[in-house]
């Protein structure tokens, strides 16, 4: 990150050109860091969705590398005509407010020729399909959705960076993003509708932590096919409302600003909606627990390629919820649930233990750990010197292989990870 006494660099954002790759077709610009630093930026999309792609604007790469270029201290050239309702919105109300609550991010400075025509699109009204426990909210209550214009035509999952982390090779990265594909494929097709998949190499040219920069990665993919959309919905992450927030959003989860955000980038024509954004994660779980499809395809863990493992933290998380509502019987094809509840007490001993330092689970435990208060022993609940004792009472009353001590919790099996 550049710090902000060095003088702005340039970014430059070609024209987008749509190009024919085999049975797929791309939306592309250059993207010019200067120095020679040129990167071919592409979304691409089957042949059949190929005529909805939006190349008369920059809006999709513009919003893509906005939190990049404001992170390393870029004013952003576009060579294409950005619509007029976006630019104003970001030069006096995101970029301003996100500077104005950041000590690094620079207040890009954008140029542009301004767009004022509206884009003509097909009225499709489309979500996310992850087959997460947000994305399964969302496809839930729009399939039920009552307001006219507003019915759920389409489901949509974009590769733009989700299973990339540093610490993975792209190889296990493109495994895991292709085993959930297909996974979103089987959902879809069960619920009827179709799913459009889009592919990108942003966080290829561009690598930055998708826990951060999700909203403008997902972003970068829906306004890339402005064509097609009259209105999205984004799946909240479950902070609720109390968790808005834009201080320090060059680290900080973007879905803690997304009504901001997609606000800023919806247009006359293109409405952007967060969907669920002032339900827990707790109580969208709540509302999915007899729906046939989330007991059939939830897949929350992001740790391994494939079901879900039921050992990470989101994994574990989901579970003890599940059993805290009296539910998990019923998700058995999505979690081992024998597994569990041969481990439950354990289970129940880290999901104490985390509500001493909740973090990434948007208090999930927490709320868990109240229902499931009555059944975790005294011992372990009782805090400071009587946590210590009854963690080790409890190795010692149910030992298992490789049990951890009770600072150490469940983190070594069950890492923090982003929902």
């Amino acid at each position: 990150m550049v710090t902000q006494s060095e003088a702005p660099r340039t970014m430059h954002i070609g024209v987008p050109h749509i190009e024919q790759h085999g049975e797929r077709v791309r939306l592309i610009a250059d993207i010019d860091l200067g120095g020679g630093d040129i990167r071919p930026l592409w979304a691409e999309v089957d042949t059949c969705y190929g005529q909805y792609l939006c190349s008369e604007r920059s809006d999709a790469f513009l919003i893509g590398l906005l939190h990049y270029a404001m992170c390393n201290h870029y004013d952003v050239v576009c060579e294409a005509p950005v619509t007029a309702e976006i630019l104003l919105r970001l030069r006096t109300i995101l970029i301003p407010a996100l500077v104005h609550n950041s000590r690094v991010m620079h207040e890009t400075q954008i140029e542009a020729p301004i767009a004022t025509e509206p884009i003509p699109n097909a009225g499709a009204v489309g979500t996310g399909l992850s087959c997460g426990v947000d994305s399964l909210h969302a496809v839930k209550s729009l399939l039920a959705c009552p307001i006219p214009g507003f019915s759920l035509t389409h489901l949509c999952n974009f590769d733009v960076g989700a299973f990339w982390r540093p610490e993975k090779s792209d190889e296990n990265a493109t495994r895991q993003a292709q085993w959930s594909r297909n996974h979103a494929k089987d959902c879809a097709k069960a619920i009827g509708l179709p799913l459009l998949t889009l592919d990108s190499n942003l966080v290829a040219l561009f690598r930055q932590n998708h826990g951060i920069v999700n909203l403008y990665s997902n972003l970068f993919a829906i306004l890339a096919l402005q064509h097609l959309w009259s209105a999205y919905f984004v799946a909240s992450l479950g902070y609720g409302m109390a968790g808005f927030s834009v201080v320090d959003a060059e680290r900080i989860d973007s879905a803690h600003y997304d009504l901001l955000l997609l606000d800023c980038c919806s247009t006359s024509t293109l409405h952007l909606c967060v969907e669920a954004a002032a339900l827990t994660r707790m109580e969208k779980i709540r509302d999915l627990v007899d729906w046939p499809l989330a007991q059939q395809f939830l897949h929350v863990c992001h740790r391994f390629v494939g079901p879900n493992c039921g050992a990470c933290q989101k994994c574990l998380t989901t579970q003890i919820i599940l059993d805290a509502l009296g539910k998990l019987d019923a998700f058995g094809q999505a979690f081992d649930v024998a597994q569990y509840q041969a481990h439950r007490k354990r289970n129940l001993r880290w999901c104490y233990e985390q509500t001493l330092s909740p973090v990434g689970d948007c208090g999930m435990t927490v709320a868990a750990y109240a229902l499931l208060k009555a059944e975790i022993p005294w011992w372990i609940r009782g805090g400071g010197a009587h946590t210590l004792l009854g963690a080790s009472l409890l190795s010692c009353v149910f030992p298992e292989s490789g049990a951890p001590t009770a600072t150490q919790g469940f983190r070594a099996l069950a890492p923090s990870s982003h929902w």
